[in-house]
């Protein structure tokens, strides 16, 4: 019986990971100049600019905290999921590793605790990276900008004015000046 839990533990890993986050279209196959900006974060229900580095670092706390972040909630549920059964089938292993130490079964515990170990790891990375790519194409896709980011501005206006020359004894004579402001700002 613990056999085939562990069986149904690792086969629900692995089909997790390869069907929940699996692309429907792949960029491999489509041809660059017909290809669209619709992707799966346009899913998202982001309605301001999302930070890269916001959305990693929540990540970074746990697996899908950043795509919840993202407002991809479906994303991040799977995720946490993923996350949770690694840590679920890691524990098991750990423990049946502990109480079957010196027997045959205790490498077969042993061996679902480094898998489950892996995979925890590995939705740690995949999650941050996700959380880091989502933001910039949901950024990129809804056209948000950074409010705080300065973009560097030129302007050129046209400068005429009227200068008065000084007095003479008899008369006041106006002379005009013809100009461009030129202005910079970064």
């Amino acid at each position: 019986m613990r056999r085939l839990i562990i069986l149904f533990a690792i086969i629900l890993c692995i089909g997790i990971s390869n069907n929940l986050f699996s692309q429907v279209h792949d960029d491999i196959y489509n041809n660059p100049i017909q290809r669209t900006e619709k992707l799966d974060s346009a899913n998202s229900t982001a309605k301001t600019f999302r930070k890269p580095s916001k959305a990693t670092l929540l990540s970074l706390a746990y697996p899908g905290v950043g795509q919840y972040y993202n407002g991809q909630k479906d994303k991040a549920i799977g995720f946490i999921a993923w996350k949770v059964a690694s840590d679920v089938c890691m524990i098991f292993g750990f423990y049946g590793t502990i109480d079957n130490l010196f027997s045959k079964e205790g490498e077969t515990y042993a061996i679902i605790f480094l898998g489950s170990l892996t995979s925890a790891v590995t939705s740690w990375a995949v999650s941050m990276i996700d959380a880091n790519r989502s933001a910039k194409k949901i950024n990129k896709y809804n056209g948000f900008t950074n409010p705080k980011e300065k973009k560097t501005q030129l302007s050129i206006n046209p400068d005429i004015k009227i200068i008065p020359q000084p007095f003479s004894p008899t008369t006041q004579t106006l002379s005009p000046s013809f100009g461009l402001n030129l202005r910079l700002s970064f």
